[in-house]
């Protein structure tokens, strides 16, 4: 079914600390969210969790990762990511696939997070680009690879030069894939066109990918791509999901119309840093019960709050 996100492999069945988990390499496709991790007087959030997932599971969307950029993952310890794991995992209990956001610039300790998190009920894992160091494309195929032989479970590379500071080239992420066959797809946020036509053109038989800019997610599944990782599909999600499935069944006049109302408030959610706009709007829904972000991230200004209130639209669940 279209939108949905299907085994293509057997199950692999693992005991792990006495806890019997069941991983299955994936076929990605459609709208993933990223969802924030809300805050309350400092702490995790849990009741606003909650709330998060009862809006969310049933809306289209064929997955969510937890603890990636719009989850805030600088700022949450190790205890915090299994705390947000198991309550969602809990919460949705097999009804949606979980990735979980890993991140890092070195390497052996990258590896040794991935090895960890194994243990947690997640499907497989969302690893972005190292930050700061700037390694060649030798030291990032090797990254990569040493991160893909610690799972079993679905990899996600994650490309955004603009926070990483160095891009992934295709054709060593498509190398990559073919080495690993839980490599299974990409969050495209290079931010070259060029690159990411080629990408979809020359890479989409073995690689889904998933764009990662939020304002390209029409362009992109347009263009063959398998849909997006959108921070934005927060907001009317079944919207986006209708975008995709129209796309999906040839239907692109009815999805053009679908993304010509969505597209021009996509921009405002990321006018301060995010997850500041996207939190600041979800709190005002009632989604989740405070706005609070963990500095360096600061609250919403008062000009965002307003814009926010007069251009985003009203969550119609609540």
């Amino acid at each position: 079914m279209v939108g949905q996100t299907t085994s293509i492999t057997r199950d692999l069945i693992a005991s792990r600390q006495g806890v019997c988990v069941t991983i299955t390499k994936q076929h990605v496709s459609g709208v993933i969210l990223p969802l924030v991790t809300p805050f309350s007087d400092g702490k995790v959030d849990e009741k606003s969790l909650t709330q998060l997932v009862a809006r969310y599971r049933a809306t289209g969307i064929t997955g969510v990762v937890l603890a990636g950029t719009t989850g805030e993952s600088p700022v949450l310890s190790g205890s915090e990511v299994q705390l947000v794991v198991e309550h969602v995992a809990g919460e949705l209990d097999g009804a949606l696939p979980v990735y979980l956001g890993v991140s890092g610039n070195d390497t052996r300790s990258v590896a040794a997070d991935i090895a960890s998190y194994d243990k947690l009920s997640v499907d497989g894992y969302l690893v972005a680009a190292p930050y700061y160091n700037r390694p060649s494309q030798a030291g990032l195929s090797a990254h990569f690879d040493a991160v893909a032989r610690q799972t079993d479970r679905a990899v996600i590379v994650y490309n955004i030069p603009y926070r990483t500071g160095v891009n992934l080239e295709n054709s060593t992420l498509l190398a990559l894939a073919e080495r690993h066959s839980n490599v299974v797809g990409v969050k495209d946020s290079s931010g070259d066109i060029k690159q990411s036509m080629e990408l979809i053109r020359e890479g989409s038989e073995r690689l889904a990918v998933m764009t990662g800019e939020d304002h390209l997610f029409f362009a992109c599944v347009a263009l063959g791509g398998a849909g997006g990782i959108l921070a934005s599909a927060h907001v009317l999600p079944e919207r986006f999901v209708k975008v995709y499935r129209d796309l999906a069944d040839g239907r692109r006049e009815d999805a053009l119309s679908a993304w010509n109302q969505l597209s021009p408030w996509i921009p405002l959610l990321f006018n301060e840093p995010n997850p500041v706009p996207l939190k600041a709007w979800l709190a005002e829904q009632g989604i989740i019960s405070s706005a609070e972000c963990r500095l360096p991230l600061a609250p919403a200004t008062p000009g965002l709050l307003a814009a926010v209130r007069e251009r985003l639209p009203r969550d119609p669940a609540h």
